[in-house]
Order: structure tokens, then C-alpha cells, then sequence
């Protein structure tokens, strides 16, 4: 029986270099690659003063990036130790105050019940094997009326190839799918990643009781200035002018009757 890739050591093992090579902007909230971000797409209204979560916050860039739209009281959870220490060093230097979590997002015994207003992901969940337990959690610690926005790869993207005519190289509906990082360096880093459907997400946000505002699929964006992410070769480009590449969930914590 081969040995399941453990996505915590995975990342722990190539955080720099991802955090050196690749990286994720900071100035402001980005949902995906040549995707429309925030200050575009305006998904989570003014967040100043409210307390917002990040779930899989990574090296801090969308910390950081909820701190500039005037967030207060930040948490930060995420798996990788190493990306922690990369979150801390950032937020220091942009004098952000956060609180980061080492730990699973499947996991926010740490947070208490209705105590946080807005919640968000960018593309961390593919990583994540039980999103339903995500999901609860979620829905417990935000208080009535929350926000819920989280994007991931988009599984048209994650089923098709990379290369023109990007016919389909893995079954759509296959949901765990494994893969080696292929570092700069050579490494061979193995992942394991969670490619569900547009209706699995929706079905488990409606398992959780969210209710489901609304669902987005970015067309790519020409302006160069969106490219800048350090993700992406020519090809990849050039495919999200075809092929979604990241799809946006926006869900709600009922209010309380």
C-alpha cells in the first residue's frame, strides 16, 4: 500500500521556495491568477473594523491584504509551520497585527462560536480532504449574517491539460488527485489535492447551512498588471483565455429568526 502524501510536510518542504519563486500579492486581495481581485469584484462590501478569518493564510498575503481594506482582529490558520513563519515576517514588516493559528482549518475548536464577521479561503481548500468539517467549523464561528467567500482551482481547469486543444486528462468527477511539486531545485514534493465539482461545493456549503449568494468563474483578465503573481508559465496564460481557472463561492450565515 503506497504512502499517502501528508500536504503539511509538503508545504512545509517547499515554502520557500514557493514563498521566494512564486508568492501572492499583498497590496490586495487577490481571488486567482489573471482573476479579477477585490477592489473589482467587491465580493465581501467594507470590511473595516470587522473581524475577519483566513482559512490556509499561507506566507500572510491576504492578511496583509485585509488589513489595508481595514480589517481589525485577523486570523490566520493555516497547516504549514514554515508558511507561519513566512506569515509573521511579512505582517511584521507591513506592522500588520494578526493572530495566526498553526493548525488544520477542519479544526477552529481555537475560535469562538459567532465571533468573527467575515471569513475567506484563496485557493487553499483544494488541500483540505474533509472541506465538510471546514464548513461547519466556518459556519459555527461566524455570527449571524457572516460572509463566506472562498475560491479554488476550478475543476474544469484541474481535469484538462495545459496544452492547446486542453482536452480533459482526468476524469472531471475524480476527486482526490495526487502530484509532485516540481521544485527549481528538482525536488519531487508529493501532494494531494481535492478537485471537486462546481455542485460538490455547492451541496457541502448548503450541508453547513450557508446560504449561497453567489457563484463566479473570472473570465481572465488582459491587463498585464494581473499576471504579476509569479504563477503561471505562457501556456497556463494563455489557457485561462479558454478555460476557467479559478471558481468564487460567496455564502451567508442566515441571520438568526
Amino acid at each position: 500500500m503506497k504512502d499517502t502524501p501528508d500536504n503539511r510536510a509538503a508545504w512545509d518542504a517547499i515554502s520557500g521556495e514557493y514563498q521566494e519563486k512564486l508568492g501572492w500579492p499583498a497590496e490586495r486581495l487577490t481571488w486567482g491568477i489573471r482573476c479579477p481581485p477585490e477592489n473589482e469584484l467587491r465580493l465581501l462590501g467594507d470590511v473595516r473594523g470587522k473581524r475577519a478569518l483566513v482559512l490556509g493564510c499561507g506566507g500572510g498575503q491576504d492578511c496583509a491584504a485585509l488589513a489595508k481594506m481595514g480589517a481589525k482582529e485577523i486570523i490566520g490558520v493555516d497547516v504549514s509551520e514554515k508558511q507561519l513563519e513566512h506569515a509573521v515576517r511579512l505582517l511584521d514588516e507591513r506592522d500588520v497585527v494578526a493572530r495566526l493559528i498553526h493548525g488544520s482549518v477542519e479544526d477552529l475548536s481555537m475560535i469562538d462560536d459567532e465571533s468573527v464577521a467575515v471569513a475567506i479561503s484563496v485557493h487553499a481548500l483544494n488541500y483540505v480532504e474533509r472541506a465538510d468539517r471546514c464548513f461547519a467549523e466556518t459556519y459555527r464561528v461566524l455570527a449571524a449574517g457572516g460572509l463566506f467567500a472562498f475560491s479554488v482551482q476550478h475543476p474544469a481547469d484541474s481535469s484538462t491539460q495545459d496544452e492547446p486543444p486542453y482536452g480533459f486528462d482526468k476524469p472531471y468527477f475524480q476527486v482526490e488527485f495526487e502530484w509532485k511539486w516540481k521544485g527549481l531545485a528538482g525536488d519531487n514534493v508529493p501532494f494531494r489535492s481535492y478537485y471537486r465539482t462546481v455542485a460538490d461545493w455547492f451541496e457541502l456549503l448548503r450541508g453547513a447551512g450557508f446560504a449561497v449568494e453567489r457563484l463566479l468563474e473570472p473570465r481572465a483578465l488582459d491587463d498585464p498588471s494581473h499576471r504579476a503573481t509569479g504563477w503561471g508559465s505562457k501556456n497556463d496564460y494563455q489557457k485561462y483565455e479558454t478555460v476557467p481557472g479559478t471558481l468564487i463561492f460567496v455564502a451567508r450565515r442566515p441571520e438568526k429568526r
